[in-house]
């Protein structure tokens, strides 16, 4: 299981890294489903990584992350369909 949840922490880092380093290259834009979803996902994965590490800051910053990422989303899916 230790194995596991490292593995987690490791993509969660990835995710956020490799998120990061598309939208400064300009390959995806900040309000984008990909951007965005990477972000959710890191968020998440890593608020259980740091939650289970007991580094409970960190789960509060990963959590309101996660949940920044899917407000932009919903908000995104909203502007969108009273655009039509």
């Amino acid at each position: 299981m230790d194995l596991l949840i490292d593995i987690l922490g490791w993509a969660g880092s990835g995710a956020y890294l490799l998120a990061f380093a598309l939208n400064s290259a300009k390959k995806v834009k900040s309000d984008s489903f990909v951007y965005q979803g990477m972000n959710i996902f890191a968020g998440v994965v890593m608020a259980y990584y740091t939650f289970v590490h007991e580094a409970y800051s960190a789960t509060a910053l990963n959590s309101v992350w996660a949940i920044i990422g899917a407000a932009t989303l919903l908000n995104k899916g909203r502007r969108s369909t009273t655009d039509d």
